[in-house]
Parts: structure tokens; C-alpha cells; sequence
């Protein structure tokens, strides 16, 4: 984009669809505007599940719960500009059947939200979807907006 378009992050992958036990292949591309001091940059494999719930009012509430993140990191504090990374992220064999059951879901909301969370976990209405899986790269800039960037990719047996 140059000097006058926005900062820009890419994530190139050697394919989308994967299985368990395949290596994820891929790149992280940065064009800055300008040099940038970030304290690193990294590449995720996030597995998220939308659920749904009632609050005490009665009111609904659609809530991304991240149920998987596998974090790589590429660069350590740095003045970034226009790099390059590559990377690979060996996904578990037994990731499908580790992140697929009503009960998981439960045991995080209440990992991440104690008592609320055990009693949002049993009003979930039957509204937990499918995991989203996604690899996500980010700059982490100090005191401003990171730039990130995540591609959706399908891991199914």
C-alpha cells in the first residue's frame, strides 16, 4: 500500500482445508506505512464457538468463547517496516474430538467466568455452533491499535 494507503498484515496459506495431524504452512506479510515499534509479532490457530444464552432479564446474548489457541511467535520487540515471516503450526491429532463436546464449553465459560459463568453454561440454549477454526497474525504495538489480520481455514477428519 505504501506510504499514503493504511498499515497492512497478510496471512498467505498453502491451502485452507486441513485434518488432524497436518502442518499448516503459511506466511505473514507486513506493509507498514512507516517504521513501527511493536513488542512482537505472532501467528494464532484459534478454534472459537459462538454460544448463546439468556441473561436474568430474559435478554439474549451471542458471546465468541475461544476454545483453542495455539500462539507461535515470529518476532520479539523490534522496529517493523515490510517483512516477511513464514511459519508452520502442526495442528494436535486429537483436536476435532478435544473441542467438540457441550460439556468443554461449559467447563471454559466457567474457567473464565467462575460461578456466572458454571450457571451461563447450563442456560446455554442449545445455542453453541460448530468450532470456527482460524489462523490469526498480529503486531502488537504499544499504546495504539495492533494491526491483525485472520483467515478462516476448515480442519475436519
Amino acid at each position: 500500500m505504501g506510504l499514503f494507503g493504511p498499515d497492512k498484515i497478510t496471512v498467505t496459506l498453502d491451502k485452507l482445508q486441513y485434518k488432524p495431524g497436518d502442518v499448516i504452512t503459511g506466511s505473514v506479510g507486513l506493509n507498514l506505512r512507516k517504521p513501527v515499534r511493536a513488542r512482537k509479532i505472532f501467528v494464532s490457530l484459534l478454534g472459537k464457538v459462538k454460544t448463546t444464552h439468556r441473561d436474568a432479564q430474559g435478554h439474549m446474548h451471542t458471546e465468541d468463547i475461544t476454545v483453542y489457541d495455539f500462539t507461535v511467535p515470529l518476532d520479539s520487540e523490534n522496529d517493523y517496516l515490510s517483512e516477511i515471516y513464514h511459519f508452520e503450526i502442526k495442528i494436535q491429532s486429537d483436536i476435532l474430538q478435544m473441542h467438540s463436546s457441550g460439556q468443554q464449553i461449559q467447563q471454559l465459560l466457567q474457567a473464565k467466568l467462575g460461578a456466572i459463568g458454571s450457571i451461563l453454561g447450563q442456560m446455554t440454549m442449545g445455542g453453541q455452533g460448530p468450532v470456527r477454526w482460524m489462523v490469526h497474525a498480529q503486531l502488537d504495538i504499544p499504546m495504539k491499535l495492533d494491526v491483525h489480520k485472520t483467515q478462516d481455514i476448515v480442519i475436519s477428519q
